[in-house]
């Protein structure tokens, strides 16, 4: 069997059995732009869901599949986990939205400032996206400085301040080792890349240049650990935070993905303690929610009891209460032991694929930290965006659709997927087998 055989009947039998999934995608492209929201899309049309429970999804066609997507990450204790469903429940039998504090807000507060060691305010809102928005507001109103540093290819929302070379050209990208700030979509502030400073991941030596010259100017840097996308580098975070507070430049900590680390989150492994904090996803309990946090120092000047102070932020569903109850009931079951488990399922994953890889002998690797993993065409874990973009991407769809057809859902992209709780070791080594099935299939005639 030829490859173009290969991927052609991968995609033929995918055709075949999504039928709904297609009509259902042709309704919503007449009324949506592309139908559903960009990161869901793949070609042809992506599968439409029907419900969820523990860690499967069933999908239009009455199909089951076994979630390793975990909604960007976002669902770590799974879906209708008995817990969380009491307490959006109960909180719903109270009301939507009362227009007012209900106390949830505090006690969720509470949980992250306890788990948090660099916590000792916190502030919600509705997204990722605005937690870093207003975080970095903060940031330069603090300091008096115009720009921030970020670097290249991390995330950290949809808003001008931060989507900046976050997958540049590499034509337009410049120096590795000074890397040129590329705004990331149409649209943008004509001037919002020149307020951006780019750095380039996992190399202190040439951070600490850049940094350097820009030192007077920049109010914060953004750290994106990359966690389960990047392989980590060794004291590199460190090194990032003494920088930081050497030339009086805030330390923001951007654990939107990366509080699935540990009950600390990604700031807890590595021992750093940054200035501020942002988090999203699965602190929601699968709703809306952002939330930024830190000092108590600068976290206060949003605190405008006595009069304006020149900081605000709020937003007509910031610390929504049915997300603050489902996510209380989620971090409450977020224990050591938990991470522990999550943990040791990480492990066996990684050590089942590093041997399919070995078995198959192709340029294939993951990276995988605690339950987040990565699947890329490529000889070695990528240390910085450089190293991804050198990666085989053609065999994403095929590999993506043969382990549709086996029954796992991951990312489309191979890239950010997670296990979850409800997840048992032999869902792993299931997982580890479709992989291997799916190599066997579309990589038969050939290597990428």
């Amino acid at each position: 069997m030829a490859v173009g055989e290969s991927q052609s009947g991968i995609m033929d039998s995918y055709l075949d059995a999504t039928p709904r999934s297609r009509v259902a995608h042709e309704r919503s492209v007449a009324v949506m732009p592309g139908g559903a929201k960009g990161a869901y899309h793949y070609a042809p049309y992506p599968v439409f869901f029907e419900s969820g429970d523990g860690c499967r999804l069933v999908d239009v066609e009455g199909r089951t599949l076994v979630d390793c997507a975990n909604h960007h990450t976002a669902q770590i204790v799974g879906h209708r986990h008995p817990a969380v469903m009491a307490a959006i429940e109960a909180q719903l039998k109270r009301g939507v939205v009362l227009g007012g504090p209900t106390g949830v807000e505090t006690e969720l507060a509470e949980e992250l400032c306890d788990r948090v060691e660099s916590l000792e305010r916190v502030r919600f809102c509705n997204s990722g996206t605005e937690a870093t928005l207003h975080a970095i507001r903060l940031a330069r109103g603090v300091t008096g400085r115009p720009k921030i540093a970020k670097f290249e290819g991390g995330y950290h929302g949809s808003h001008d301040a931060v989507e900046i070379s976050v997958a540049p050209p590499l034509g337009e990208a410049g120096d590795p080792l000074a890397p040129t700030a590329v705004p990331g979509v149409v649209g943008m502030a004509p001037a919002a890349a020149e307020d951006v400073v780019i750095l380039p991941y996992g190399n202190i030596d040439a951070v600490t240049g850049i940094v350097e010259s820009h030192a007077a100017e920049l109010a914060c840097i953004l750290l994106d650990p990359k966690a389960g996308m990047l392989a980590p580098v060794d004291g590199f975070a460190v090194a990032v935070s003494e920088l930081a507070r050497e030339h009086g430049i805030l330390l923001v900590a951007d654990e939107v993905v990366a509080f699935r680390l540990a009950r600390g989150g990604w700031q807890q492994t590595v021992g750093v303690t940054p200035d501020l904090t942002t988090f999203g996803k699965l602190v929601g309990g699968g709703f809306p929610i952002g939330a930024f946090g830190g000092r108590a120092d600068l976290m206060d000047r949003l605190d405008t009891r006595a009069g304006p102070t020149g900081f605000f932020q709020s937003g007509t569903f910031s610390a929504h209460p049915v997300a603050m109850a489902a996510g209380l009931a989620t971090l409450k079951q977020l224990t050591p032991e938990a991470f522990e488990r999550l943990d040791r399922m990480g492990r066996q994953l990684e050590s089942g694929l590093t041997a399919v890889f070995g078995r198959h002998e192709i340029p294939l690797t993951c990276v995988v930290a605690g339950s987040l993993f990565s699947l890329y065409f490529l000889p070695d874990p990528p240390r910085c965006y450089r190293d991804l973009v050198a990666g085989e991407r053609g065999w994403n769809s095929p590999v993506f659709h043969s382990l549709l057809q086996q029954g796992y859902f991951l990312s489309h992209s191979l890239a950010m997927n997670a296990l979850s709780l409800p997840m048992e070791s032999g869902d792993v080594d299931g997982l580890i087998a479709a992989v291997d099935s799916s190599l066997e299939r579309v990589l038969s005639d050939g290597q990428p």
